[in-house]
């Protein structure tokens, strides 16, 4: 049924309808994936069509497994940085106790700033 409305589009040509690993297959992605576009370096673009062409599959294909990839193996990298920002914020809490509390603190220096405001305006 997809491939069918990809005809009726125009997004598929005949020939290609019936073509496995090839561009066909993978257009259907543009109705169920998000698209991105991303700048690359020849090199790095070059490197990827060597690596298609090889795997016999499409670069957004390879793009794909290797954000997959990549993601796998650092899936943790988010918790991780939460949780040494939190024992920062754990280590440091208190350090100055000469501020004021934070509520305190902001509503004194919006006065400040707002009277700095009105000198400014005369």
């Amino acid at each position: 049924m997809v491939i069918e409305r990809l005809l009726q589009r125009g997004r598929l040509s005949d020939g290609m309808a019936g073509t496995r690993g090839g561009h066909a297959r993978d257009d259907v992605y543009l109705y169920i994936m998000r698209r991105t576009q991303i700048y690359l370096a020849e090199e790095q673009s070059a490197r990827l069509d060597e690596r298609a062409r090889a795997t016999g599959v499409t670069r957004s294909t390879v793009i794909r497994q290797a954000i997959d990839e990549y993601l796998a193996a650092n899936g943790n990298a988010g918790d991780e940085w939460r949780a040494r920002w939190r024992e920062a914020v754990r280590e440091t809490a208190g350090i100055a106790p000469r501020l004021e509390e934070g509520e305190a603190y902001v509503e004194r220096t919006r006065v400040a700033d707002l009277e700095r405001l009105r000198e400014l305006e005369r």
